[in-house]
């Protein structure tokens, strides 16, 4: 990578000379509640002395701690420097100048009483709102790899300790396994990234920011939910920042899908209850316009955003205030709003909600389908009506993901969808992706999961080499990029709700959809935490048939979705017995049976 050149210094320097400039320093936002945090002490993966005597250190992967020697002689040290970083040099040693926002700090600590030598980072703020460390706690960073000067021997591995800090995490509560090294290995990292990024207690934008941002947290926040039954911490991010709103339209946006999704999968509405008028004022309706649009903006203190980088958008043309991006996810919030009204049994405001998603839908059909081309663009001028004649990538993910395309206009849209690629951040991959299995497209979807170009997250582990997933898909993307962004995880929650399909129905998983789409990979398994037990499901393609297996725990219905249109073609059994459940449906060319708890195999034969 490029290191960091002059005027990628003076970008980075903008928000502190900014701060200067207001003669104040970036101020933390008040923190009402977090998610406990726990220190686990990990040991090098390997470490050996260099010529120059420094001690060469790897823990295997990266992760937010400080770092200790502790001799097992219990001798006092003497004065000691220590190089911690995330990118190392070619022979193992700290990259100190790595380039964007990969981090690299040299600590000295002079020679102890006692026999402990920590080496405890600094970190600077820059943004306002940002969040502090725990006031009892010590400054950490993100590190894998470590240099120590000083020592007089090498020392044992357990002599080394990272301090690492992050919740509580059950690595158990999880598991994918499946025929693809690849897909294997985006799922390791995204996962893992989602485990070390809690590092103050909620969700935030990297090391660089410490603050949280919706669109990340909602990422953030299925994430987690589809590797550990972890719903304190969405929750907690979600109602700091219905305190502390930030600047992107369609992030204040996603309040209401953060909401609902909390309380999809966790089966509480205790916050939705508390929230009601706060998730309301977020739908914005005095943006609304009479024909049931959005109207956005373009001038700060809130603006349209649709992607970031702005490199990102696919050529979008910002100047309509009235953009398919917005009015979809305003589409998108009614929808979600009238649900959640109609379970706090305000059924008025349901209602309300509700006619006004079934305008907003019509209207967005309406004015932004090109009907020559089949497929949507980007907006329409707020005065005089004019068409832009941009159509990117995300005037028609968008619409796609959150169920505004019609059935007859789909399939124009999902070839428009796969002409651009990966034209869109990792932030919209996750729209993406979640459209195109919506619409079927498995194996397209597949194909961008594994990808192994610099547009995805194979690219992350085998080129750029981190083991958190990055801010951007590569420093020539976004050049102050970070390396330990849980919004790039996308595929943490990808892979089990749309590749595996399974995905809660009713609140608490008390109902859920299990429709896999594996595609080209002939095994597939996935342990998938919930309230109520774990659900295992294993998808195999033996011969020319098709075989899975499920455990549905108890207190639950799972709709399973069959690829067959014949029930003649489809055995069922409930442990090693046979079983004679009736389809309840066909669905999308799928036959759909609702089975209760137990041990279920789907056998379809061609």
């Amino acid at each position: 990578m490029k290191k960091p050149t002059p005027l990628r210094r003076a970008l980075l320097a903008i928000p502190v000379a900014l701060a200067a400039l207001a003669n104040a320093e970036p101020e933390p936002a008040e923190v009402r509640e977090r998610t406990p945090l726990v220190e686990i002490d990990e040991h090098p993966e390997s470490l050996r002395l260099a010529p120059d005597g420094a001690v060469i250190i790897d823990f295997g992967r990266a992760a937010f701690g400080y770092l200790e020697f502790r001799p097992a002689d219990g001798r006092s040290h003497g004065p000691l420097d220590a190089w911690l970083g995330e990118k190392p040099n070619e022979d193992g040693t700290v990259d100190r100048e790595p380039g964007a926002t990969i981090r690299a700090q040299h600590i000295e600590i002079p020679a102890g009483d006692g026999p402990v030598a920590t080496f405890e980072p600094t970190w600077s703020p820059m943004y306002v709102n940002w969040i502090e460390n725990p006031p009892d706690m010590r400054e950490i960073m993100p590190f894998r790899y470590a240099e120590i000067r000083g020592l007089d021997r090498l020392p044992d591995p357990k002599e080394i300790v990272r301090v690492t800090r992050h919740t509580a995490f059950d690595d158990d509560a999880s598991r994918f396994q499946c025929d693809n090294t690849v897909l294997n290995d985006v799922w390791d990292l995204c996962k893992y990234s989602i485990k070390v990024t809690t590092f103050v207690g909620l969700y935030v934008d990297g090391d660089r920011e410490r603050k949280p941002y919706e669109a990340d947290s909602f990422i953030n926040q299925l994430s987690h939910y589809a590797v550990e039954d972890h719903y304190l911490t969405g929750r907690l991010t979600h109602e700091h920042l219905l305190e502390f709103p930030t600047w992107p339209m369609e992030w204040r946006q996603h309040s209401v899908l953060m909401a609902w999704a909390d309380y999809l999968y966790s089966g509480c509405d205790e916050s939705i209850r508390r929230h009601y008028d706060t998730l309301v004022g977020r739908l914005m309706l005095e943006r609304r316009r009479d024909d049931g649009l959005f109207l956005g903006s373009n001038d700060r203190p809130i603006r349209d955003i649709v992607d970031w980088p702005a490199g990102e958008r696919d050529g979008y043309d910002m100047r309509p205030l009235v953009k398919t991006v917005t009015s979809a996810f305003h589409a998108h919030s009614l929808d979600l709003m009238a649900r959640i009204a109609e379970v706090l049994d305000k059924p008025e405001d349901a209602e309300r909600f509700a006619a006004k998603y079934a305008v907003t839908k019509a209207a967005i059909r309406k004015a932004f389908l090109d009907p020559e081309r089949g497929i949507f663009i980007d907006g329409i001028d707020h005065e005089t009506g004019e068409r832009s004649t941009h159509a990117s990538l995300h005037a028609n993910m968008f619409p796609l993901a959150f169920g505004l395309v019609d059935d007859d206009d789909v399939p124009a849209v999902v070839v428009h969808i796969r002409s651009r690629g990966m034209a869109c951040s990792v932030y919209g991959a996750q729209y993406l992706l979640d459209g195109l299995y919506d619409a079927g497209e498995e194996g397209y979807a597949l194909e961008l999961l594994t990808a192994t170009h610099d547009r995805g997250w194979a690219h992350m582990i085998y080129n750029v080499g981190s083991t958190i997933t990055l801010e951007a898909w590569d420093e020539k993307y976004k050049p102050n990029l970070d390396w330990n962004h849980a919004w790039g995880a996308v595929p943490a929650n990808i892979i089990p709700r749309k590749l595996m399909g399974i995905e809660p129905l009713e609140p608490g998983f008390v109902r859920f959809r299990v429709r896999p789409q594996t595609a080209g990979l002939n095994e597939a398994s996935i342990r998938h935490p919930s309230p109520r037990g774990p659900i295992d499901l294993e998808v195999t393609r033996p011969g020319d048939a098709w075989r899975a297996a499920l455990t549905v725990p108890e207190g639950t219905v799972a709709e399973v979705h069959v690829p067959a249109d014949d029930p003649a073609n489809v055995s069922v059994a409930r442990g090693d017995r046979p079983a004679t459940p009736d389809a309840a449906r066909t669905e999308q060319g799928r036959l759909v049976y609702e089975v209760p708890p137990g041990e279920w195999t789907f056998t379809v034969r061609p």
